[in-house]
């Protein structure tokens, strides 16, 4: 016996017994004719059995195809109705949508988004984890993975969204400000407390067009920008942060910004999804949402819109 079967010569053999003749299974499949009969002609030949007794006029099973049409037959239905069931189910908006996205990020920019979207799909739910760096949506079993960048994307396989363009600026409070010198320079951090995110000991500041890296001195290191900005209300040093999250504590006059002919490099935000083909209607009509919501401008103020606390 042939060990190499090809499962459509199975499929052929059974739908050429369900429709009675070669010409319209050749139809229901979609193929040619003489294609159908060379698929049976080889399930005959591996097998070792004659399936089928042809002549000009009619066809009829042999005791060996019966046999061999009893048993598989159910299991090409069943791989039909598993295919429609498939379909139905990636049609309706159910299940569980997995996202990752940086903390501030997820509660200020998606919170709404999310909220909205259990409100209009009953049966689905969501389960958002709080990440922060580079996240694969792949790897990490992600049906949508936000992450926020200041240089290019590693490639990682992925379809990669740009979703949102972050300005940021440094902001200290008024007291530490004002001992600052008056024509304070970049490269002027490496002698004063700064507030960063694990792992920064340098800042890239825009100068001129160029991109120019300074060394900093962390007083304290964390990716939680809610905790950046009360450090910086504290007076304990120069906190890097997103314009947006700052502009009531600029208002009242409890932060003010700090070299501000050098800013920082605008953060990109990207929502990363395993696969640009036949991604779940969970995840096309999320996505949707964002996008509307985005170019609405209720995230934040559309393409350009700011991502609080990044």
């Amino acid at each position: 016996m042939n060990e190499t079967i090809q499962w459509n010569d199975w499929e052929a053999f059974c739908c050429v017994v369900e429709q009675g003749t070669f010409t319209a299974a050749a139809e229901q499949l979609d193929c040619p004719k003489s294609r159908v009969s060379a698929a049976v002609a080889r399930l005959e030949l591996a097998i070792g059995s004659k399936l089928l007794q042809r002549t000009t006029r009619r066809m009829r099973l042999t005791d060996a195809g019966s046999a061999v049409y009893r048993d598989v037959a159910p299991l090409f239905a069943r791989l039909r109705e598993i295919r429609q069931e498939t379909l139905a189910r990636e049609e309706r908006v159910q299940g569980v949508l997995r996202i990752a996205a940086p903390y501030e990020f997820g509660a200020h920019q998606l919170g709404g988004v999310i909220c909205r979207t259990l409100a209009a799909h009953p049966a689905l739910d969501v389960k958002v984890e709080i990440t922060q760096g580079m996240v694969d949506p792949i790897r990490d079993g992600f049906d949508v993975a936000f992450v926020a960048v200041d240089a290019d994307l590693p490639d990682s396989g992925t379809v990669a969204r740009r979703i949102y363009h972050v300005e940021r600026g440094l902001f200290a409070a008024p007291a530490l400000a004002a001992g600052l010198h008056p024509q304070l320079l970049p490269e002027d951090l490496a002698n004063l407390p700064t507030l960063t995110t694990p792992g920064d000991d340098m800042w890239e500041f825009m100068r001129e067009g160029e991109r120019v890296a300074v060394p900093i001195r962390p007083r304290m290191q964390t990716a939680n920008a809610e905790l950046r900005l009360q450090g910086a209300l504290a007076g304990l040093g120069i906190a890097r942060l997103s314009l947006i999250y700052c502009e009531a504590e600029v208002a009242q006059g409890r932060l003010v910004k700090v070299l501000p002919d050098y800013p920082p490099p605008p953060l990109r935000v990207f929502a990363l999804l395993p696969d640009r083909r036949l991604q779940p209607r969970k995840v096309r009509v999320f996505m949707e949402a964002v996008e509307a919501m985005m170019a609405s401008g209720l995230l934040g103020g559309g393409n350009d819109a700011a991502a609080p606390g990044l």
